[in-house]
């Protein structure tokens, strides 16, 4: 019997669907295509497959050239790039190789290859908006607060609902029921479901204000920051891990003290837009004694580590930032002017140099007070020892790496490339210092201090220039009269250590001549004494401030291989250490200001290939011409200022948004992350900017805001559809009714803990592996998120990937969902604790007990016709010889299974 009710709950989730229509690109794949492929085609393939020239017939910039292939056919199959003669020739396999001249990067080529397994969505140039300018765009105007068409309704947001329902001819559906409505709210607002007393005492309730007040409950329940955290968690793309990096450890040891900042910050109504400037600039903040708000920059600094590339983190954060808090997607502008919203690349460098002038301190911030506690004290006897014995190997590798600088070959082999080196293109140095097996780093010092020493005429290094400049082939005969000319030469005095060096020395090449000054240089370095005058100049080359004299902050750029994994073992004892202990008091993930960035554009995106300068200052689409540079630092705290500003056109829309996007399951807008030209246009404007306005009046207040919501008849409507509302609005698009939504993976979990009576209400702390038995009975937004090994579950049941910035949940229906709830050793746990709670083991008949099943499952009694059908299959049951075999915990089961469970009508 649980099997029929797993099938029917998989087949409820799917209904009735209309007739399938081509699937419209999603903002993920439009996103893809502009940051990874467009700039491969445009940098390697437009020349010869572009607007100017199509070779073979092939165009490559445009959506119908690419469908249309070259004169021999298709180029692209979509969704196969093994088949797909495109990747064929970037992979030099097929009978035309291309580009002809140089393969393509394999990165470029990885690129392509997963666009068109993704379906090669090609986005053509925008043809979605009749404006001529796209700076009349909607979403880049400033809020209005419109006006209420009076007569209508009581509350503004139905007098606005119905102004579009009467144009239709529709009107908003009746009520729900009261048990629909409380359940419906508690979902909404804690994640939680209502128990049956709960439920029965609001039906019963005839107090007309028995709504509103049953939303201030929720609203004040500690459960509600969980529920809208978790929600956030999304758009910030929260997750314990760093992802693949390499060999150091990999997770992020403070990643909860974000996601506790944001249950303290909803459950305190803190204003939204203070908290964008503490998620992105809390460090620039006064915040007095109370240090916890620096735990808000996990917001920017909980991102995928891309493998340690710089430019990537960056984009990231600049992502996050625009998409999340503004709905603009910015980072489209990386490798060229935006395609179709009017933001330049120099407004995404502008960005770029904010946060590559904000640097992540070694030495995290505590945000408590440590309390002395003998566990305390025992976690830092323990992490002394640890770091100790780092910063001691440390040291010792540190003047070790030191040493290696100073031997002969080291200075000779670095002399000698700088001068071999000369004035070649800077392009050729990574390959010149590669071929030479030098450190690049250190290969840096010695050309600059060289080429100052050169233009001071330096005593030392004269003798060595002159016999750089004799041709290979002549030197062994050359190099004594050069010398000895030198030595004669009254107008540039030579050192007289040098000279006798390189004399005695007799080289043969110049190899040898450089080898004897750097045997030199290396001797006076170990010199002990006052120096003479002739020993000063070269003991110089090694002291203070010298190429050799790397500081400890640079040990990374010149130890070898041997030793940086040694130390990084080390380092990842630490960090696992402070992420596994218990006892690790909280610390904030921030950023601080560091060195002040000058940005440039980078040319198509290549961090090498300069283009013009630009300032630090914010996107000039939503601050206006008139705009000016920050001044502050960074610029953090002035760009968290433009953002929050209420003059900001976008930020209190795309929150609003998001806020109904929670409440409905759809947004005003559809694309609640990207309100740009190509973006869908809010079904109801007038509304969205009435819900911004209000948000802004009520002092950013996110309470305020779903208690306006919740108030309306638009909210409290049934979900009931008729065929005419479905015929004229299939998509709800015009708010007929509320739409049924089905749990998410957080509140189903934890659902199936409450009603199981093992919800642990333990508030904060460190991240719990919710899937390893024994099974933790803290909420789901408590379990650890691991960007390398997401369990399958989460991915399931659509849980977002931590990897980017997830503006709304994907809602499938797959197989693996029933398996779960049918098979998985949690469910069966709960189960099994539902029959084991009090109100179960009191009842004594079969049908008080299904009716107690009924009521802790579900929080109402059963229909005589359900509890006909509990009789029947508890009295097959009870005839079955499997001793393990107890009908109760299967009927439990069943009940946590149905569409009735899963679901909030």
């Amino acid at each position: 019997m649980h099997r029929v009710f797993a099938i029917l709950w998989l087949i409820g989730s799917v209904g009735t669907l209309p007739a399938a229509e081509p699937p419209k690109p999603t903002a993920e794949q439009i996103e893809y295509f502009e940051k990874k492929v467009r700039p491969v085609l445009a940098e390697h393939c437009y020349s010869c497959h572009g607007a100017k020239k199509q070779n073979a017939g092939l165009r490559l910039d445009t959506a119908a050239g690419l469908k249309q292939g070259a004169d021999s056919g298709p180029v692209v199959i979509a969704g196969d790039p093994a088949k797909s003669r495109l990747i064929l020739s970037v992979e030099r396999k097929g009978d035309f190789p291309m580009p002809p001249k140089q393969a393509l990067p394999a990165e470029a080529v990885a690129a392509l290859s997963e666009w068109i397994k993704a379906g090669a969505v090609f986005p053509e140039t925008n043809t979605t908006t009749n404006d001529a300018d796209p700076r009349t765009h909607w979403a880049f105007q400033p809020v209005r607060d419109p006006v209420i068409q009076k007569g209508l309704a009581d509350h503004p947001i139905d007098s606005l609902v119905l102004a579009r329902l009467r144009d239709k001819g529709l009107s908003l559906s009746p009520s729900a029921d009261r048990r629909t409505l409380i359940r419906r709210a508690y979902y909404d607002l804690i994640g939680l479901p209502p128990t049956a007393k709960e439920v029965e005492a609001f039906v019963a309730d005839t107090d007309p204000a028995a709504w509103e007040k049953l939303i201030d409950r929720l609203l004040a329940s500690s459960h509600y920051g969980e529920r809208w955290a978790r929600f956030w968690l999304d758009v910030a793309r929260y997750s314990d891990t760093k992802g693949y990096v390499f060999q150091e450890d990999r997770n992020f040891p403070y990643a909860y003290a974000y996601r506790d900042y944001l249950i303290r910050s909803f459950n305190d109504d803190k204003p939204y837009n203070q908290m964008i400037l503490e998620q992105l600039a809390a460090d620039r903040l006064p915040l007095g004694d109370d240090k916890r708000a620096l735990a808000a920059m996990g917001f920017l600094t909980l991102n995928r580590r891309f493998l340690n590339n710089t430019h990537d983190i960056i984009d990231d954060r600049i992502d996050v930032t625009t998409r999340g808090l503004m709905g603009l997607t910015v980072t489209c502008a990386r490798c060229h002017d935006h395609k179709y919203d009017p933001i330049p690349a120099k407004d995404y460098y502008s960005l770029y140099g904010v946060f590559a002038s904000s640097v992540e301190p070694k030495e995290l911030p505590l945000i408590e007070e440590v309390k002395r506690t003998p566990e305390v004290i025992a976690f830092e006897k323990e992490l002394a020892k640890r770091e100790t014995e780092l910063k001691e190997f440390t040291a010792k590798r540190y003047e070790a790496a030191r040493a290696r600088l100073r031997t002969p070959e080291s200075i000779g082999d670095h002399i000698r490339g700088v001068m071999d080196f000369g004035t070649r293109p800077g392009d050729q140095l990574q390959g010149f210092v590669r071929e030479r097996d030098l450190n690049a780093f250190v290969f840096g010092r010695w050309r600059s201090y060289l080429a100052e020493q050169s233009k001071a005429g330096s005593p030392v290094f004269t003798p060595l220039v002159a016999l750089h400049a004799i041709p290979e082939a002549d030197f062994e005969n050359n190099a004594p009269g050069v010398l000895a000319a030198l030595a004669k030469d009254q107008k540039k005095p030579v050192n007289p250590l040098v000279m006798k060096a390189l004399t005695e020395a007799k080289p043969k090449t110049f190899k040898a001549a450089a080898n004897a000054l750097a045997k030199l240089i290396a001797d006076q370095a170990a010199g002990k004494g006052e120096p003479s005058p002739a020993e000063a100049p070269i003991r110089a080359i090694t002291g203070q401030g010298s190429p050799v004299d790397v500081a400890l902050a640079d040990l990374e750029k010149i130890q070898n291989r041997a030793d940086r994994d040694a130390i990084r073992a080390l380092q990842r004892k630490v960090d696992a250490f402070k992420a596994t202990s218990p006892a690790a008091p909280p610390r904030a993930m921030v950023l601080n200001d560091g060195p002040l960035f000058q940005p440039y554009v980078f040319l198509r995106g290549n961090a090498g290939n300069h283009g013009p300068k630009v300032p630090r200052q914010f996107v000039e689409i939503a601050a206006g011409v008139e705009r000016k540079p920050f001044t502050e630092g960074s610029g953090r705290l002035e760009l968290a200022k433009a953002i929050a500003s209420p003059e900001n056109p976008l930020t209190a829309r795309v929150m609003a948004n998001r806020v109904w996007l929670y409440h409905f399951g759809q947004g005003l807008v559809r694309t609640p992350s990207d309100f740009g030209i190509r973006s869908d246009a809010p079904t109801h404007p007038e509304l969205l900017d009435w819900l911004a306005s209000r948000f802004i009046e009520d002092g950013w207040s996110i309470k305020k805001l779903h208690k306006r919501i919740m108030l309306s008849a638009t909210y409290q409507q049934a979900s009931g559809v008729s065929a005419e509302m479905y015929k004229t609005d299939p998509e709800n698009r015009l708010l007929t009714h509320q739409n049924r939504r089905r749990l998410d993976f957080e509140a189903l979990r934890d659902s199936m803990l409450r009603v199981a009576g093992k919800l642990d209400d333990t508030t904060f702390g460190k991240p719990v592996d919710v899937f390893k038995a024994p099974f933790s009975g803290r909420r789901t937004i408590y379990g650890i998120i691991d960007r390398v090994n997401m369990p399958g579950t989460l991915r399931a049941f659509d849980v977002a990937s931590p990897d980017q910035h997830s503006p709304q949940r994907f809602q499938t229906t797959v197989p693996q969902q029933a398996l779960f709830l049918m098979n998985s050793p949690f469910v069966s746990e709960m189960a099994k604790a539902v029959v084991n709670r009090p109100a179960f083991i009191a009842a004594k008949s079969p049908d008080e007990k299904i009716t107690a099943l009924y009521r802790l499952v579900l929080s109402r009694k059963p229909t005589p016709e359900e509890l006909a059908i509990g009789q029947e299959f508890t009295a097959l049951a009870v005839r079955s010889t499997d001793p393990t075999f107890n009908p109760w915990v299967q009927y439990a089961q069943v009940l946590l299974l149905s569409n009735e469970f899963a679901f909030v009508d």
